[in-house]
């Protein structure tokens, strides 16, 4: 059996990575920051139901609905750490 592609062998970076934004919540400050974005990441951010559901909603593929929203949640992210020192910017 390869045992290469079980996620216990995964490269640290990849674990962290998925782990990062795994559950992301939204904190009561983060209408504001949302309103920072992008239209089209705003729009990622609001849309509701899964990846493909997004997109359809959105007229877009899933992979765009993908990486608009890693993109979104990502400057989320910083802008919580800008906005809020001393704060932990994933929770």
């Amino acid at each position: 059996m390869d045992t290469r592609t079980l996620p216990s062998h995964f490269p640290p970076q990849t674990k962290k990575r998925e782990q990062k934004f795994a559950r992301f919540d939204f904190l009561p400050g983060d209408e504001d920051l949302i309103a920072q974005l992008p239209p089209e990441q705003q729009a990622a951010l609001r849309a509701q139901g899964s990846y493909a559901q997004r997109a359809q909603e959105m007229g877009i593929a899933v992979g765009t609905v993908r990486s608009r929203l890693h993109r979104a949640r990502a400057a989320l992210v910083r802008l919580r750490a800008q906005g809020a020192p001393g704060t932990d910017p994933l929770h």
